[in-house]
């Protein structure tokens, strides 16, 4: 590749291999393309993301992977999710007896980026006092690529001023220390907190943060668009999620005589097994991830008994993707169709691990996607609610039809909806016997 040698990685066993070696790493790319993507306006910080570790300090990378892990699990992780439910519920309470979204996933994409960003930010956050935010902040995910490949401004002029504008808010903020509010998530405050002690400026910080708030959203909302889109497109599955949900869920009758329906979050992967199972084959099926790892040194990865080696200073292509596509990869029925039922019959490890060989969206190693337990609670609870208390139809009434998967482009994780999947409305209307009921989660 020009001046360069890559090694594209197909086979899953390879890809476990090269996953879990410590001589492939992501942090070259990371500090490659931050200046590109971030637009970064010190030249020292470029240098503090280099400079090699020692015993006493690890290099910013070794010390923001150990400490972004740890901030996504255990009482972390719950206050995360006990705050993004609660903005989640309060959305879908909102939805009056009768709702027609224009555009479901752009619906589904403003409801979920302020629910996630008030998650991360905390009270002060700048997206939701200028919800002109959200658009611009989409407006930079979608020109990533033309801007990680330095493609003029004049070319991608919407991707350049959504991250102008988005920046100039989050410069705000952390000049501000919000940041370090009690309702500020443990992993925002982390981040700020390591950068500072790293040297890196608060306008710095705020500039490199948009790709924080970009990979918290640019896959895990389009996901939860099309989780809806399959279960509402199968009259069948939508009663089984149902069956599942109701026997996780709490009616009340309130003070005021109203209802309340309350959701327990926390038995979803033990007791939502054909939602789950759904979850997990949507992503299969929409996933476009192609990992890039730098070959630090000369290494093997192997396969049953065959072994390759690998030369340092090399990259490496892991191709995601294919291998969720890969028929010879899976039982069952054609890969290229949605099987609800798929991930029943595959050896299911417990926490969201990997489930079977050929499944990997969210990468692995060191670099495994610490939001990934996140990206679940979030995207089962904003769909559990419409599923339940709601019917889900296209605008004329009739059943609400899959779009078509498209292609993704470069830097994308996962398929997004375009054409008519970009303009497809729904109706919501509220099931009979579930009218003025409000909803509610718990974490048990």
């Amino acid at each position: 590749m020009i001046n360069n040698k890559a090694y594209i990685i197909n086979s899953p066993l390879l890809i476990q291999s090269a996953l879990r070696s410590k001589d492939l790493s992501y942090d070259p790319f990371i500090q490659d393309s931050s200046e590109k993507l971030f637009a970064l306006a010190d030249p020292a910080t470029i240098k503090i993301f280099k400079i090699p570790g020692t015993l006493e300090k690890p290099a910013l990378m070794d010390a923001f992977n150990r400490e972004m892990h740890g901030s996504m699990l255990g009482e972390h992780l719950h206050k995360m999710n006990r705050v993004a439910l609660l903005n989640l519920a309060a959305s879908v309470n909102e939805i009056g007896e009768g709702f027609e979204a224009k555009s479901l996933y752009r619906w589904v994409r403003s409801v979920m980026t302020i629910a996630t960003t008030d998650t991360l930010l905390g009270s002060h956050n700048p997206l939701k006092a200028n919800p002109t935010l959200v658009d611009m902040l989409w407006d930079y995910e979608a020109g990533v690529t033309p801007l990680l490949m330095g493609i003029p401004k004049w070319w991608a002029p919407k991707g350049y001023e959504g991250r102008a504008a988005v920046q100039a808010a989050l410069i705000k903020y952390y000049e501000a220390k919000y940041d370090e509010e009690p309702d500020v998530t443990e992993m925002t405050k982390m981040r700020a907190k390591l950068f500072r002690k790293y040297g890196i400026t608060d306008a710095e910080t705020a500039r490199l943060e948009i790709g924080f708030i970009y990979a918290a959203v640019a896959n895990a909302i389009p996901t939860c668009f099309w989780l809806l889109s399959f279960i509402a497109s199968s009259p069948a599955l939508t009663a089984s999620v149902r069956d599942e949900l109701m026997a996780i869920t709490t009616i009340n009758t309130l003070d005021s005589g109203k209802k309340e329906a309350v959701i327990d979050s926390s038995k979803f992967l033990s007791d939502c097994p054909a939602f789950v199972s759904a979850y997990r084959e949507t992503l299969r099926r929409i996933s476009s991830l192609v990992l890039f790892r730098r070959i630090l040194q000369d290494t093997t990865v192997s396969e049953g008994n065959s072994r390759y080696l690998l030369k340092g200073g090399k990259d490496v292509v892991i191709n995601v993707g294919g291998s969720h596509m890969n028929p010879g990869n899976w039982r069952g029925s054609d890969v290229a169709q949605f099987d609800a039922g798929r991930f029943l019959h595959e050896k299911v490890v417990e926490k969201e691990r990997v489930p079977t060989k050929a499944y990997f969206p969210f990468g692995g190693g060191k670099h495994l996607c610490p939001g990934m337990h996140f990206a679940l609670t979030e995207i089962l609870g904003t769909s559990a609610p419409l599923v339940l208390g709601f019917d889900i139809k296209a605008t004329d009434g009739t059943t609400l039809k899959v779009p078509k998967i498209g292609r993704s482009y470069f830097a994308e994780g996962v398929t997004k909806p375009t054409g008519e999947g970009l303009e497809m409305g729904a109706k919501f209307t509220k099931r009979k016997g579930w009218e003025g009921v409000t909803w509610r989660f718990s974490l048990a």
